[in-house]
């Protein structure tokens, strides 16, 4: 037979004489082997069955009966409930005060609780596909406080409909501090930056609503990840060709960011292809934004073009030898 885990059950163990609803009696092993780390004892697993307590069951009228004592009863159970789980919901704390009752230990009662649909409707999503839990109820509890003073530190004071985000991330492990550390990130970007930034942002994820509901977007870990990966960054690229009058395609803004673009470059590149822009009009030869962005970037091509042009504008004279034309437009080497 396997050892026991806990050295304190010595070489045989503890049995405890535990009573069946039909008033039958069996004796059970207190002390968990090896092998049954999350199974639990031979005694919690008869007992997480609710048909066996620790104390005689006693007849209430309708056949069913409940285990307890004078001194052991539901309102005892509530007081203790109401110290050891305070800050749970009152059906929560009912169920353990039931379970208490029955099997006449804390310990037993809190894991008997976790098999209840009451526990099931308030905390399901923290309990793995082999039935581990994620974290303890408690610290899932602590983790949404968190994620509801970092709400409301951008101006979300009620928290209640984004309830199933904060279970998501919780089940994606998300801490607090790493959520205050994305709200940091991409609210601050999305929202305290030119307003082109939230427009892309609303053309890229479809969103036609409130503040409210960006946010609600903006907590989706799929969306977060994404952004933190880069399209963030994407966006504001975006956003400073569209503030300057350049409607461009977002993948176009991935390859420039991929191709080492950031935000304040970007600003700098579509004000200036304004100008470049005047310049290509001025001189006849017409200028595409194309040009701009390669140069950006470090396409040495585009760099000379665009040397040429502003030399083609001071002189307007005639396009110096190694300009490339195509159709009377100056064009980048990237792809639009």
């Amino acid at each position: 037979m396997a050892a026991f885990l806990d050295s304190a059950a010595g070489v045989a163990g503890t049995q405890v004489k535990i009573y069946h609803s039909s008033g039958s009696t069996t004796t059970a092993q207190k002390w968990k082997r090896e092998g049954e780390e999350k199974l639990g004892s031979e005694l919690d697993r008869m007992l997480s069955t609710g048909e066996w307590s620790t104390s005689p069951w006693k007849d209430t009228g309708d056949n069913k009966g409940y285990a307890g004592t004078d001194s052991r009863n539901i309102s005892a159970g509530l007081d203790t409930a109401k110290v050891l789980l305070q800050h749970m919901p009152e059906k929560i704390q009912q169920e353990f005060a039931k379970s208490w009752v029955k099997f006449g230990d804390t310990n037993i009662a809190k894991q008997a609780v976790r098999q209840t649909p009451a526990w099931e409707n308030e905390f399901g999503y923290l309990k793995r596909d082999d039935g581990s839990l994620i974290m303890d109820e408690l610290s899932a509890l602590a983790t949404k406080a968190t994620y509801r003073e970092s709400l409301a530190e951008v101006g979300i004071a009620d928290s209640s409909a984004f309830e199933s985000q904060f279970e998501q991330l919780i089940k994606g492990a998300v801490s607090g501090a790493e959520f205050q550390q994305r709200i940091d990130t991409v609210w601050g970007s999305v929202k305290n930056n030119i307003p082109q930034v939230e427009s892309m942002f609303r053309e890229q994820y479809n969103i036609d609503s409130d503040t409210p509901t960006i946010f609600a977007a903006l907590i989706n870990p799929e969306i977060q990840d994404k952004l933190l990966k880069g399209e963030l960054t994407s966006l504001t690229i975006g956003a400073e060709a569209k503030a300057a009058g350049f409607n461009r395609s977002f993948s176009r803004f991935e390859s420039l960011r991929k191709a080492g673009m950031t935000q304040d470059k970007a600003r700098e590149v579509y004000q200036s292809a304004n100008t470049y822009q005047t310049l290509g009009t001025q001189t006849g030869t017409g200028f595409d934004v194309g040009t701009a962005e390669a140069a950006a970037v470090g396409d040495a091509q585009a760099q000379k073009q665009l040397g040429l042009l502003g030399a083609q504008a001071d002189s307007m004279s005639s396009m110096q030898t190694g300009a490339t034309k195509k159709d009377d437009k100056f064009t980048g080497l990237l792809e639009s």
